[in-house]
């Protein structure tokens, strides 16, 4: 998963240095075969072994991230990311 983000950013260097300085690394213990793409599976393991809210992508393409939920993880585009009442509570909070 760190490499195909280090190839997707790699044209934004200083984004790309803040994700990896960010990054905690996960090995989740269950492996799913739920969505037809095989690496998107990996992403949604890491999602539920962390009990993340939601996964953000635009991959919402039929064979992808094509529901709305995972068990517990939502998936949500960027957009619908920064609409989300806690994303903008967030926001908020930052800004003064």
């Amino acid at each position: 998963m760190v490499e195909e983000y280090v190839e997707v950013l790699n044209d934004e260097p200083e984004l790309l240095t803040r994700f990896l300085d960010a990054l905690q690394l996960c090995h989740p213990l269950t492996e799913l075969a739920v969505i037809r793409h095989k690496p998107d599976n990996r992403f949604l393991e890491c999602a539920l072994a962390v009990d993340a809210d939601c996964i953000v992508t635009v991959n919402t393409a039929r064979g992808h991230f094509d529901r709305k939920q995972y068990q517990t993880v939502r998936v949500v585009t960027p957009g619908e990311f920064l609409k989300l009442d806690e994303v903008q509570r967030m926001g908020k909070r930052f800004a003064g």
